[in-house]
Formats: C-alpha cells, structure tokens, sequence
C-alpha cells in the first residue's frame, strides 16, 4: 500500500503565533504584554532530524515551562528568549504536542499547544543547481525495505536543493533500505538507479554533483593534406565523466577534417587545453602510431598536414592477461585516455590517446603505444567476461579473479549464485531490448553489498513514477534482467567504505581509488561498460 505523507520542512519554518491577554477590569495593574513567539515547529509539521525550538516571551517576570506531551522539558521565570535542543531520536515515532505554558504574577495561565508529528530520518539528498536535464519530464526520489516494500518517494525538479526521506514508522539506525532515483524524459525512457544496504548511519548525506552535459556545438572543417584514403585519425574526450566535449574526424579522400565542440547545455564552459589527435592504418598495428597536439582555438587558415605528426615521446608498452580459466580466440579491447596537465587531473578531463581491439587467448601479450608527454593517464581493458580500470597506465599483468557469477529471476527477485571472495559489491541491471521501441523503455541498475547479499527484491514502484508507465510491467512481473557484476576496488575493502568514498559525494571512483576490477555475467557481450554509480553522470 502506498502512504501520502505530509511535506517534511528541511528548512526551518518560523511561525509567530500571537496570543494577548488584555487589562484586568478588576485591578489598578499595568496592562502585561504576554505575546508568545515560537519559531522553528509549525503545527502539523514532521520533524525528522534535531532541531531548535525558539520561544520569545514579553511578559515580565512570567514562569515559562515547556512540555512535550506531559514531559517538562524547560522552566524558567523571567526569561524572554528561550531555545531548546530538541532531537527526534528521544521520541516516539508518531504524533506530539509542544506545549507553553505562561504562569503570569497575578497567578494567570495562558496556554499555547502546537501538534507536530516525529519521523526517522533515512536520508538527505543535496542537489545542485540544474541538477534535472531539460528533458526529463519526471523525476522521483524513493525509499524502499529490503524487502521491496515502499516506505517513502517524492518528486523533485530543479526548484529544489534538498530531497529528504524519511519514515512514519520506527526505523533503526542499523536497519538496511534501498535509496532509488527514477528519471523519465520526454520521449518516454526511463533510467531507474538503485543503491541497496544503505542505513540510516552508513550514509546519511548524498552530495550529488551536476553532470556535464553537452549541449549546441561548434563544427568547423579545414583542408588535410597528405593522407593516404585508408588513414584514419581519431581522438575525442566525449567519455564520460569528462567535463568538456570534443571530437575531431578526418576525411582522406575528401581531403578534411573536422573538429566538433561542445559547451554545457546549462552554460558551463569547461574548453579544453588542447585537441589531440592520432594516426594508424587499418591494420591497427601499434608501431603505426603518430599523433598530433593542437591548441584552441585553430586560426580559419588552418591546414591539418600529416608532415606534422610526431612520434616525439612514444613508448612501446604491453600488457599480458592471466587466467586460470582458458580463453582462446577471444577479444581483448582496451582504451587509454590522457590528462594533458595538473589543471586536466583536477577538474577529470582527459583526452582518447589509444584504443585497440585484439583477438587474443589467456596468455598473451597486447602491445600498445603510450605518449608519454601526458601528466597521468587512465585506461579500461576487457577480455572475455573479466574488465579493469583505473588512473595511471595499465600494470603489466592482469589476472583475471577466480569468480564465478549466475544469476536467477522471477517474481520480481533476483538470487545470484556466486563463487570466489574478491569483491565488495554486487549489480544488476535491469532492461528488455524488447521495450525500447515502446513507451516503457526502461534501464534499471541496483547497486548492492555483495558480501552479505545475494538475494535483491526489486523495489515496489510509487504512485509518483505512474508516467513511466512501468507499473504495469513490475505489477506483473514482466521486468527482465539483462546482466549482472561483481565489483572490486584496490583500496576500498568493505561496501561501508565505497558508501563513504564513492557515492557520498558523488565522486569518480577511479580518483579516489586504486583501479576497478569485475566479473560479468549477462544475456549479450559486454558492450556498454560497467554499470556506472550515478546515472547523473
């Protein structure tokens, strides 16, 4: 069943509330202002996380006292301005009543009561400005029980800076939730993430961060000279989670190239330092490679001649994949990405510098150029069902973990069947190429704690996301898997740590760890990369 609660207030709310008593009729006394302000808790609101409660009293020489259902929680007399500490966590989920109590000198009693309703906070999502992307029609945070069930969802937009949810029922700091942001656009496509195993004390804060999202471009062509037609130049920093966008491409037997750049679509302006360009002939082969560095912006005469490329810098360098399982005949591809300065490495904005494909068995050896003339370097490898990432130039040896991962479906729960201990999360992702064409297309990926669980419960659907027009399929138990992971990170040891590290702060996980390494288990080949943390990305 799904609850429509009240609006939380993540801000405090003042509220004056005025009550006057007039001159007594019966006595000569001056006439006593006894106006009572109280700020920060308005009648009906939920309060989730500690707060103050402000109360000013102007009525001289009055005993205050301040109650909490029948608890005393303050007395004073002659006390104008009072704030008190209040903490949600001392009370009982449900409803409450702040009361004031005013004892004048003449013996009077004025009383003001405010109701208000105590919840458990789960967590706070901060956004950032232009967090939603203009095309998204609709967008929902919501909170689920590991067993699926609802507890919580809100809409937001870009008019918000914080989602909070929280629950109406007790809920431990040390009890498990899942944390899930539903995105739809216009066109009726919907990206669903989901973090799993989270506690109210694992994570409490996510500090999301606004995506680079390129949006209207400048092309230009130039003349080329000196190319062969089968020579191809290639290089762009279009991968995500890069902050600028570039590509340049060449036509030989047109005799041009072009370079074509993006800005932000929200106005960001991020320009990158150089455009980096390389050589190779069809046959892929490593000791082909030539590039050219260029710097923006090229003047309108500019002229791409092959006679400029260099091999100034160049380094032959391999890579060797180990196994104990036995891949023969199956294909390796690699890219590796530059960081051209410091000022690159600090804001994450590399460049494509090689990229190759290979058919190779467990074994042998995949030669690779490297430009050395870059401050650092990141890279990803995949071969069969193994991938690894990380900053820096890949090591020497990889040796693919001795993992095995299946996985079964049905009724809307997913057990995974695993072997091996070397990782620290587990993913699923759901989708069904069959929906694509459809008004429910939808890619669903769930993050969870692979090491304490291998059964994932897919959570209910709220109200709110009824214009995905996916609560059909999940009602009736349509929704397919489509692949699934087993995630290790060098230098994080326990999913707790990847909370902290990666997610909190929204953060690249190769900058704040040593290198990727997964296992993946799926319907079809291994095309699209890892599933990502954020698909804000």
């Amino acid at each position: 069943m799904i609850f429509t609660r009240p609006k939380i207030f993540s801000l405090p709310l003042l509220l004056f509330i005025a009550l006057s008593c007039g001159k007594d009729s019966s006595s000569d006394l001056q006439e006593i202002d006894t106006t009572i302000m109280v700020s920060t808790i308005a009648d009906g609101q939920i309060i989730d996380e500690a707060s103050k409660i402000n109360v000013t009293v102007n009525s001289a020489g009055s005993l205050v006292e301040v109650f909490v259902d029948s608890q005393s929680i303050y007395s004073s007399q002659n006390t104008n301005d009072i704030s008190i500490d209040f903490n949600p966590e001392s009370y009982t989920i449900g409803s409450h009543v702040l009361k004031i109590v005013l004892t004048e000198t003449n013996g009077k009693t004025i009383t003001k009561e405010v109701k208000f309703e105590v919840h458990r906070r789960l967590i706070a999502i901060n956004l950032p400005e232009n967090m939603v992307n203009q095309y998204i029609i609709n967008a929902v945070a919501f909170a689920s029980k590991m067993d699926g069930s609802l507890i919580m969802a809100k809409r937001f937009n870009n008019a918000d800076d914080i989602i909070t949810l929280s629950s109406a029922e007790e809920f431990g700091v040390d009890e498990e939730f899942m944390l899930t942001f539903v995105l739809t656009d216009n066109g009726y496509a919907t990206n669903l993430f989901t973090h799993a195993n989270l506690t109210r004390n694992n994570i409490g804060t996510i500090n999301l961060k606004k995506p680079f999202r390129g949006g209207e471009g400048e092309v230009k062509t130039y003349p080329a000279v000196g190319f062969a037609d089968n020579e191809l130049i290639t290089s762009d920093n279009t991968h995500e989670p890069s902050k600028s966008y570039y590509g340049v491409s060449l036509n030989a037997a047109e005799e041009n190239f072009t370079v074509f750049h993006k800005n932000g679509i929200d106005g960001d302006t991020n320009n990158p330092e150089i455009f980096y360009m390389y050589g190779y002939n069809n046959s892929g082969m490593f000791n082909n490679y030539q590039y050219l560095t260029l710097y923006p912006t090229l003047p309108d005469n500019f002229i791409l001649d092959k006679a400029n490329f260099s091999t100034a810098g160049l380094e032959s360098k391999s890579v060797i994949l180990n196994s104990t399982q036995n891949f023969d005949n199956s294909r390796a591809f690699m890219n590796i990405y530059g960081y051209w300065n410091s000022n690159d490495f600090e804001i994450n904005t590399f460049h494509l510098i090689y990229n190759m494909s290979q058919t190779v068995s467990t074994g042998d050896q995949l030669n690779y150029a490297l430009n050395t003339n870059f401050y650092d370097y990141r890279y990803w490898i995949t071969f069969g069902n193994f991938y690894a990432a990380g900053i820096g130039i890949p090591k020497e040896v990889f040796t693919i973990p001795d993992i095995t991962l299946d996985f079964e479906y049905a009724d809307n729960t997913a057990d995974l069947i695993i072997t091996g201990t070397n990782h620290i999360l587990g993913r699923i992702r759901l989708f069904d190429l069959d929906k694509v064409p459809t008004n429910q297309n939808y890619l669903w990926d769930i993050t969870f704690n692979s090491k304490t669980t291998q059964r994932i419960v897919i959570p209910q659907l709220p109200d709110e996301v009824k214009s995905s027009n996916l609560l059909d399929l999940y009602e009736g138990n349509l929704m397919k898997v489509s692949s699934t992971e087993l995630v290790a990170y060098k230098g994080i040891n326990d999913y707790d740590e990847y909370l902290q590290k990666v997610i909190k702060d929204h953060k690249d996980p190769l900058m704040v760890t040593e290198g990727q390494e997964l296992i993946y288990k799926g319907n079809g080949p291994f095309h699209d990369g890892p599933i990502r943390d954020f698909f804000f990305q």
